[in-house]
């Protein structure tokens, strides 16, 4: 399935706003529960993720110089450094104005942020990019194989959704390169799978006396109901997944991990955030991370032996 740009802005002029499901909700971690909520792909899923998914809420520092500057289940990360700052993904452009006041209720100007880098190309993670570039001038990274599709406009992972407006990359990232700005780095691990340049963020910052190793985890899987064998967009996704799995289950185990849709994992955690309460609540290193690597390859390897050809 695959709409262009024009069409995605089609779909939201006459988007039905759907509440959101009384699950974890699609996209949201590696392993994909599905129980309940709009058909997949519909013109209803996609309202969701300019309506519900997109509604703002009140900005709030996470642990040391990371901070939430995104939506309800669609998430932006905003790391503050005295050099500047770094915007990991944009969201939706309905989440745009909610992402600049949140930047500026924190203390910081929106102009100062210089990086923009994104978990992966799909429209509901950066479809934002081009219009924060134009505001802030920021420097677009993309690692190889989502760098095209930012340019295109065009979502080229299995999955083929809607586009966005195309953004020019100022840096073509590789597995491993690293990202510094002020006394910040971050390490970028290709994961191919959910897109071909999917890319998980690794950093560490200090906060209490205390070092924290910070993973931001994008999905590791192809969306539900794309086809594994034969797929036109991502030829090799199989083998990429793999890969990917095998390389992340080599890494240390972070101590907090952040995902793309957070609202599950905030539910609980926010407002213990916004309190600055420690232990840090989302010490979740060991079920965020490695439970859920496991139980997502676990799914993966089900789903390639019933998708298998002449099954």
């Amino acid at each position: 399935m695959r709409m262009p740009f024009t069409t995605a802005a089609k779909i939201r002029t006459h988007a039905w706003r759907a509440p959101l499901p009384l699950v974890v909700l699609l996209l949201a971690l590696p392993t994909i529960v599905v129980t309940q909520g709009p058909r997949l792909y519909s013109r209803e899923w996609y309202a969701q993720f300019s309506g519900a998914y997109s509604q703002s809420v009140e900005p709030f520092r996470i642990v040391g110089n990371i901070y939430y500057v995104g939506a309800l289940n669609i998430a932006s990360y905003f790391i503050a450094t005295p050099q500047g700052h770094i915007l990991i993904d944009s969201g939706t452009l309905e989440m745009h104005d909610g992402i600049i006041r949140a930047v500026e209720q924190l203390g910081y100007r929106v102009s100062d942020i210089r990086i923009l880098l994104a978990s992966h190309a799909h429209f509901d993670h950066m479809e934002g990019h081009a219009l924060m570039q134009r505001r802030t001038s920021a420097q677009v990274m993309a690692m190889g194989g989502d760098a095209e599709a930012f340019e295109s406009g065009h979502d080229t992972s299995a999955l083929g959704a809607i586009g966005w407006e195309p953004v020019p990359v100022s840096r073509r990232l590789t597995d491993g390169d690293t990202v510094t700005l002020g006394d910040t780095t971050m390490r970028a691990i290709h994961a191919p799978g959910h897109t071909q340049g999917a890319t998980i963020w690794m950093t560490s910052v200090e906060d209490g006396g205390r070092k924290y190793r910070v993973a931001f985890l994008t999905t590791t899987t192809p969306n539900p109901g794309v086809p594994l064998f034969e797929n036109v967009r991502h030829k090799n996704v199989i083998d990429d997944t793999r890969r990917t799995f095998r390389k992340l289950k080599a890494e240390p185990t972070p101590d907090i991990v952040l995902v793309g849709h957070p609202q599950a994992m905030f539910a609980g955690t926010m407002e213990r955030m916004r309190k600055g309460e420690r232990p840090h609540p989302l010490l979740n290193g060991a079920e965020a991370w490695t439970r859920q690597l496991a139980v997502a390859e676990a799914d993966f390897e089900r789903r390639v032996v019933q998708e298998q050809p002449g099954r």
